[in-house]
């Protein structure tokens, strides 16, 4: 009677460090996947700018605004007396490589044996900046990019920082905006704040694309025409210079 007591109690120990390496291996899994290192990213992002204090500072985490019918996900605006500061968090591993007017930037990983092609987040970030300037209209607004992994030395532009030199940034410089157009702001951006579901604005997303390759430019609507520039023919929209955006063949949309 006694032994066949102690079977199961011997087996409880196996079954708990079982149960702890399998949740293990599940998180070490999900810790790999894009969406979670971006999730992982935003917190650690969220941390340094903090919360809203009214007079002092606003902050939106995750606001979602809609323009002719289309969406854009903005990670975090800041808006404290220095400007309007329009963030996109970024957590790519690797050596990242590239410039502000480049299009494309290359990532280096595994000690130089896998390169990708990533597009320039601070293209995608200049949809944002031109949605919020339209609705807060004639503030500072700027465009940041930052690299949670602190791996942004080789990229050649003031706009891309490392996590580690958000703090100052955003609170370096005079101050250019007062305590009641910081409110006024933050309230015109929270009224245009919508909710929508992942599913929909990836819906939306790819009816961007589709605008995209039938000329039309996703970020104000305006049709897309063939210029010329010293570097050769290229699709801008109608509508520079209040729009700067460009079509090339590798055009991505993101979230």
């Amino acid at each position: 009677m006694l032994n066949n007591l102690l079977i199961p109690s011997l087996l409880i120990p196996s079954i708990i460090i079982a149960i702890l390496l399998i949740c293990a291996l599940i998180f070490a899994k999900l810790l790999k996947t894009p969406k979670f290192r971006g999730v992982i990213g935003e917190a650690r992002v969220k941390r340094i700018i903090g919360h809203t204090v009214v007079g002092e500072k606003y902050v939106i985490n995750n606001l979602i605004l809609e323009t002719n019918g289309k969406t854009s996900q903005i990670d975090h605006v800041l808006i404290n007396p220095k400007g309007v500061f329009v963030i996109e968090t970024k957590n790519y591993s690797g050596d990242i490589y590239g410039s502000e007017d480049q299009r494309e930037w290359t990532q280096v990983l595994a000690y130089g044996n896998v390169k990708n092609k990533i597009y320039n987040p601070l293209k995608q970030n200049a949809t944002h900046v031109y949605n919020v300037k339209k609705i807060i209209g004639d503030l500072p607004v700027y465009s940041l990019v930052v690299f949670v992994q602190n791996n942004s030395s080789r990229i050649n532009c003031k706009n891309v920082i490392n996590l580690y030199n958000l703090h100052a940034r955003i609170n370096s410089g005079q101050d250019l905006i007062n305590p009641m157009q910081m409110e006024r702001a933050y309230n015109c951006l929270k009224v245009r704040n919508i909710e929508i579901s992942t599913n929909e604005h990836v819906k939306n997303i790819e009816k961007q694309q589709k605008d995209l390759a039938n000329g039309i430019c996703p970020r104000c609507g305006s049709k897309l025409v063939l210029r010329n520039s010293k570097y050769g023919e290229f699709w801008g929209c109608s509508n520079y210079p209040k729009c700067k955006f460009i079509k090339n063949d590798n055009n991505k949309l993101s979230a």
